[in-house]
This record gives structure tokens, sequence and C-alpha cells, in this order.
């Protein structure tokens, strides 16, 4: 293609947007289809950048948010990841006065968390966006 990029619905098209993917090999006869796709602009691999934003996730997702400019699926993951986390803390925060929910609220999200990351790494090969309902819809508006 003249442009250097293609553009495709980001894993079976469950997201409702359109994401950019960056080939980056610019000679066709030489593409490796596992290369296809995965350009980011940090040096890591999409399948470990997007489980990474979910490790800190306040910390890391922002971290990717402001660093990768050019893979939607990990800029969407990072977003679900701030989502979440900040979710998260506004629930602890009101809820701090009912004896152990706020233990609860992390333990469970903990989980999800765990969750997330590993749905992240295994559909980095579809790039299928794993979507936590209203907080995945929000991730989406935000790419």
């Amino acid at each position: 293609m003249s442009s250097g990029h293609r553009y495709e619905a980001v894993g079976d098209g469950n997201i409702g947007v359109e994401a950019e993917v960056i080939s980056p090999v610019r000679d066709t006869s030489s593409v490796n289809d596992e290369s296809i796709g995965y350009e980011t602009s940090i040096p890591i691999h999409p399948k470990i950048l997007a489980p990474l934003s979910y490790m800190v996730p306040l910390v890391a997702g922002l971290i990717v948010i402001l660093l990768e400019r050019r893979n939607t699926y990990v800029r969407l993951h990072a977003w679900q990841a701030v989502i979440f986390s900040l979710v998260v803390g506004v629930f602890s925060m009101l809820l701090f006065w009912v004896p152990f929910v706020p233990t609860l609220i992390h333990i469970a999200s903990f989980f999800v968390t765990g969750v997330c990351m590993y749905r992240a790494w295994r559909d980095a090969e579809t790039l299928t966006f794993f979507k936590l309902g209203v907080v995945g819809d929000f991730a989406e508006r935000q790419v």
C-alpha cells in the first residue's frame, strides 16, 4: 500500500472502533506474519506491554498511555487499567467505613486484574480487546 499502513477492525469487531495496524516491515516480500500489527512506540512487544499496563495499574497504565502512540491495542488496555484502578479506589474510599468491604473490593480487583492481564497476553495474537463492561466502553472512547 502506498501509505505504508492499513486499517483493520480490532479483534473480532467486538469493540466497535477501527484500529490502525502498522506493519513494521515496509518490504512486503520479507514480511513475517508474526510481525504485522505489532509495532509500538515503546520497543516492547504488545504481548508483553498490554499486560504490563495492569501490573501497577495506575502508574504503569499512565506511563504506557503517555509513551505509547502507535499501538491501539496496547493503549486500550492501558486506559482500561487506569480507569479500573480509579473505580476501585473510589469505591474503596466511599465504603471505607463498612467493615471488610474495602478489603473484599481489593481482593476482587486483584483477581479481575489477573484475568485482564491473562486476556491481554492471550489475545495479543488476534488483537481482540477484552472489555470490563462500562470500564471497557469508556476506555474505547479515550483512544
